[in-house]
């Protein structure tokens, strides 16, 4: 009696443990899902500001989770005005952010756009930004390396200018007045090296 009351607490013991574990289990696979959506939220946000503009977080914000959305229901979901809410729309669908359809609408007789979020053109515009923002680098590279020691700077930092820019100004900021001070613009050149090389591994990782 006593042996397989033991056996009865030793099974009951282990259920309790395995009920454990698939509920630890659960709530780490929970918080990996909410951390890659966080971060998914927050990918889309950068793209959708640094490729478009604050403006255009609305009505992207609202086409998250639904589908096939007009422009008149957007605009009322998010209190704005038809006509600018299809300027945003225009936007991310140039950007490959957005799809749509048109539909005749049987009692008014004109054709309406329905409109979807696309998530997948999220990770393509990132990496279109980055290689964009690191040509733009490298060509700034060039250029700091081509006038290296031939730059001058403001001392209320209004301006900054190459040589020749500095001596048809008098050497004196258009801005303010202030005379002109020699900027050694070795460190700048590092900095932008050090941003191309940061770069160049994220697109590469992209």
């Amino acid at each position: 009696m006593a042996k397989k009351t033991a056996r009865i607490a030793g099974t009951a013991r282990n259920l309790r443990l395995r009920r454990n574990a698939r509920i630890a289990r659960a709530r780490k696979t929970r918080k990996v899902k909410t951390g890659i959506q966080r971060m998914s939220t927050k990918l889309t946000e950068n793209v959708v500001m640094e490729s478009i503009g604050q403006e255009a977080l609305p009505v992207v914000e609202y086409l998250k989770g639904r589908k096939d959305i007009s422009e008149f229901v957007i605009a009322k979901g998010i209190r704005a005005e038809v006509g600018y809410v299809r300027q945003m729309l225009y936007k991310l669908q140039n950007q490959n952010l957005v799809t749509y359809f048109r539909k005749k609408d049987r009692e008014k007789g004109w054709y309406i756009s329905y409109w979807s979020f696309n998530p997948k053109g999220v990770p393509d515009l990132a990496l279109a930004i980055k290689r964009n923002r690191l040509q733009m680098l490298k060509e700034r590279l060039y250029n700091e390396e081509k006038h290296r020691g031939l730059f001058y700077i403001c001392p209320k930092f209004c301006s900054r200018m190459e040589f020749e820019a500095a001596t048809e100004a008098g050497f004196r900021c258009p801005e303010c007045g202030q005379p002109l001070q020699h900027q050694d613009n070795g460190k700048t050149i590092e900095r932008i090296k050090e941003n191309i090389t940061e770069l160049s591994k994220e697109a590469a990782v992209a």
